[in-house]
């Protein structure tokens, strides 16, 4: 039957339900997260690999942003999510107030 223009949909997923392998693999995705050392692993590897995940973050952002469609601008914030890192002290020197 070919397709009529305000026919109801039947059948199927109903919208905003998941496939089970999309569910399935993102569950498998946060237990492999979790078990690597979660948030804390992740922010060690960001900091040594700064480059690659603002590539990995400027991913997400949705496309509708990233293409500029709309008429309005938009602003992006970058905030510095990285706290400073811990001062070097060798051993045998006194270390000084930051």
């Amino acid at each position: 039957m070919k397709f009529r223009k305000g026919k109801p949909k039947t059948g199927g997923r109903r919208l905003g339900v998941s496939n089970k392998f999309t569910g399935a693999f993102k569950e498998a995705v946060q237990i492999v997260y979790n078990r690597l050392g979660g948030h804390d692993a992740f922010l060690a590897w960001a900091r040594k690999n700064r480059t690659e995940y603002y590539r990995i973050a400027a991913r997400l952002i949705p496309g509708e942003m990233q293409e500029g469609h709309g008429e309005e601008d938009v602003m992006i914030s970058i905030r510095n999510i990285f706290p400073p890192a811990d001062p070097l002290v060798i051993e045998g020197t006194p270390e000084r107030d930051m």
